[in-house]
């Protein structure tokens, strides 16, 4: 003990064989604290080490694992941002083929609108036509009408023609049956 302890223990009126004992049997009791103390950390330090060589086992695969999988996680967000790359460049591509697109629909709604002008007219002039092809039908009832009478005067006309050859050739018949008196008659005239 410290001589402050020495000099408490004899102010209070203790003998100094008894300090001495005091003192004696506090550094056994520090002794005894200190060798168990040590045999607690050794035996703690043993358990640790089994402990720690159990863990072993579970952590350094469970690193090995970890570090896999991180690296396969990175590989994976690698890939999804070179994808995501890709997709961005055909999205630009398929916005530029959009703007196009819709370029081309206004361009095909004006050609539209000119169609459903042309349409209008179109239309407009099929009913004009509408109304020739009526006046033609009745100019064409008219012309079939005097077809037929053309017909009827043809055919009568046939008939007349018939009756004037018939009549000719009756009037050369009868001429033949003349001339043999005619001839006689030449030979009396001079001319």
């Amino acid at each position: 003990m410290t001589d402050e302890r020495k000099t408490e223990a004899q102010g209070k009126g203790a003998r100094p064989g008894q300090v001495d004992n005091t003192e004696q049997v506090a550094k056994e009791a520090e002794h005894l604290l200190f060798k168990d103390m040590a045999q607690y950390m050794s035996q703690f330090a043993r358990s640790f080490e089994a402990s720690s060589r159990r863990w072993e086992l579970v952590v350094y695969p469970s690193m090995l694992a970890f570090i896999i999988l991180a690296a396969y996680g990175f590989f994976l967000i690698y890939k999804l941002t070179s994808d995501i790359d890709r997709i961005t460049v055909q999205m630009e591509a398929i916005s530029v083929s959009m703007v196009n697109i819709n370029k081309n629909f206004s361009s095909t709604t004006n050609n539209m609108n000119t169609v459903t002008k042309n349409m209008v007219k179109i239309s407009g002039y099929m009913e004009s036509m509408t109304a020739d092809i009526k006046e033609q039908n009745a100019s064409m009832r008219a012309i079939t009408v005097s077809m037929d009478r053309m017909n009827t005067s043809i055919d009568s006309m046939s008939f007349t023609m018939y009756d004037m050859r018939r009549d000719t050739a009756s009037m050369g018949r009868n001429l033949q049956n003349t001339t043999g008196p005619m001839r006689f008659m030449n030979s009396f005239v001079p001319w």
